[in-house]
């Protein structure tokens, strides 16, 4: 098997392509995928996590800086400043609450 490309992805996408693939399946799915999926669905914070990260995204983060902020679904500067260890730059004050003010259109 050869892996073609790769996308980070959120929780809720994962459970979303977990869904799809037990509701084809039907009963014949695995314990395991059970189990994941049961997981997702109680670590996803976000049901539309799409135009977050986009907006995330366009303010030149990484797409998988992007999606730990959107799973992980910080309430403060801090945590946010602590999910950023895969960028380069250092964020400033007012980037950083740019980017709690998006991330918090979408945490429940």
């Amino acid at each position: 098997m050869k892996v073609l490309s790769f996308k980070h992805l959120t929780y809720s996408e994962v459970a979303k392509l977990i869904k799809k693939l037990m509701d084809y399946e039907g009963s014949s799915v695995s314990h395991m995928v059970s189990r994941v999926f049961e997981y997702v669905s109680k670590l996803s914070k976000c049901k539309e996590p799409e135009p977050v990260l986009n907006e995330l995204t366009n303010l030149g983060l990484k797409e998988v800086t992007a999606v730990m902020l959107v799973n992980n679904c910080p309430n403060s500067v801090d945590e946010v400043r602590a999910l950023l260890n895969f960028e380069e730059k250092t964020a400033d004050d007012e980037l950083l609450n740019r980017i709690l003010e998006i991330v918090g259109k979408c945490c429940s």
